[in-house]
């Protein structure tokens, strides 16, 4: 019995060592170079965001900079929108830039140290 006691809690807190997948959501804002108009602004949005849905898990995950997670898997981009920002480098030149908000989630290990 005393055993079986010690051989219940040694795989008791062995288990509690292994880490858990969990599925994390994100938020990021992305930013693209200026533009002389609001339309190539947009345009460039939305080749930024189609880009994006279509990229691997690996080039996603170099893009989003998720380092300091482990063993990040399975990063799927679930929304974008894309919006305009007007702005003037001189006072007779006004540019734009399109800013992609993107919502992505993807599985990691957590060890439980945050």
């Amino acid at each position: 019995m005393k055993k079986l006691m010690t051989i219940a809690t040694g795989l008791l807190l062995t288990g509690s060592v292994f880490a858990q997948t969990v599925t994390l959501h994100k938020n990021e804002k992305l930013v693209t170079a200026e533009y002389a108009s609001k339309s190539e602004a947009v345009n460039a949005g939305f080749d930024l965001a189609e880009t994006l849905k279509s990229n691997s898990s690996r080039e996603l995950r170099k893009e989003f900079n998720l380092i300091g997670h482990s063993f990040v898997r399975n990063i799927t981009v679930d929304n974008t929108e894309v919006s305009t920002q007007e702005f003037a480098t001189s006072r007779d030149e006004t540019k734009y830039r399109a800013i992609v908000k993107v919502s992505y989630y993807f599985d990691a290990e957590d060890n439980n140290d945050e």
